[in-house]
Formats: C-alpha cells, structure tokens, sequence
C-alpha cells in the first residue's frame, strides 16, 4: 500500500501518515468477516458538457463499528465509447463535508507516471486524525465525480463509463481499496470494497444527449409555426 502514498507525497508527509497510522494500530492485510460496499449512483447531466456521479459507501451488518481510516480511488477502468480513458483530468473529484479533510486536493492526472488515474483520501490529514465510524448500514456519500466531455467531439448515443472498480497492482487487493479498523481491534484491514448495492456498481455509464434547442431558438421556432398557422387559417376563412 504504502508504494502509493509515497509515489504522491513527500517522504516526510508519507512519514508522517505512516506515524499516524501506527497510532491506531499495526497494518496488516487480512481477512475481514466485514464488508465495505462502493458504488456509483446513476450518472446525471451538469452544467456544460459535463455529468456527474456520486461515490457512495455503505457497511455491512458485521462492519458496523469499524472505521473507514483511508480510501484509494482508481478510475484505470473508464471508458469512453468502449476505448480505455487516458486523459485523467477530465475527471474531477469533490469530497462531501465530512470527508474533505481527508482529501489534499490532489485530483486525477496528476500523479506521476502510472498513478494518474488514482487519488487518495486519508484520515491522518487533519490533526487529530478523525477516521469515519460505521455506525450503521445505511450508505454514507464520500463525493462526486465530474466528467468534462468538452472538445472530444462526442455525438448523440456516445457513451462515457466512469468505473472505480481498480487493478491489480501485485499486492493483494486492488488499486482502488478501503483500509478499515475492525471495532475492538488494534489493526487496520485493508480491503477490497465490494459492488453490491442495489442502489449503484463500481460503473455509471453516460449517454451523450440528443442537442436540445436553446430557450430562445425554441420560442422563435414556436412563434413562427404558430404564425404560419395563423396566416393559413385567415387564407381559408377568406376563400
């Protein structure tokens, strides 16, 4: 895990997570009875050419207690018409209240070289660390996810895919991943989230619009259709 967090901070800034975290126990991968359940909600249209989806968390009845301590983000696996995404920072990324102390602001494209597609939100930011308690399983939101499709020439029944669902990295979960603290424990877990929800997937696919007329075009377009009917009724009236 950590050859992520150094490949995006300094060293003294990745010590000094690796500090906060021995202050809630030893890391350790392992198996979790509990289960962190991700999705995206339905993509919605924005301002622009844009759409948004939300990152959504929930636990599972056995998680209930645990604490989310830290969440790396991969969207590697987006789509735009079936063809890998590359340009990273089309996708912007806003963390919910609750968990904006955890996000520096480091957005998609911009981490070095075979990193761009990942971000990071870490508990041990603020100071005092405040990791997220699962108090129940309802699904808590941790942000939105902004897709920019201007410029990219898009037509009609294109579609955009924004997937969070990771890769593999040679360790033993995948890039994008949840470190929690098992209640009445001392060690952190990291683990796979998993895409279960009925609510949303690991994926939110975007179909790009058919063109709508301006409000203005529109009136025009209705004013003139209603004169022209006007002018055939008085040609018919007057026969």
């Amino acid at each position: 895990m950590f050859h992520r967090l150094l490949d995006r901070r300094s060293v003294w800034s990745s010590l000094i997570g690796v500090v906060a975290f021995c202050g809630f126990g030893c890391w350790s991968v392992q198996p979790c009875p509990a289960e962190i359940v991700a999705y995206l909600t339905p993509s919605r249209a924005a301002t622009g050419e844009r759409f948004e989806t939300d990152l959504v968390f929930s636990g599972t009845a056995d998680a209930v207690g645990d604490l989310v301590e830290w969440i790396n983000l991969d969207i590697v696996k987006s789509t735009i018409n079936a063809v890998p995404l590359t340009d990273y920072g089309r996708v912007r990324f806003d963390a919910t209240a609750r968990f904006a102390s955890w996000f520096d602001g480091r957005q998609f494209g911009s981490g070095s070289a075979g990193f761009e597609s990942q971000i990071v939100l870490e508990s041990f930011l603020p100071n005092p660390p405040v990791p997220y308690e699962i108090t129940s399983t309802d699904a808590f939101e941790i942000g939105t996810l902004t897709f920019d499709y201007s410029g990219l020439g898009l037509q009609p029944g294109d579609t955009i895919s924004l997937d969070i669902f990771g890769g593999s990295d040679g360790s033993s979960t995948r890039t994008t991943s949840v470190a929690i603290r098992p209640s009445g424990t001392s060690l952190t877990t990291l683990v796979n989230p998993a895409y279960t929800s009925a609510s949303g997937s690991e994926r939110s696919t975007f179909t790009i619009p058919t063109a709508i007329p301006e409000p203005s075009a529109a009136l025009f377009l209705s004013l003139t259709l209603l004169g022209v009917g006007m002018r055939r009724r008085r040609s018919l009236s007057s026969r």
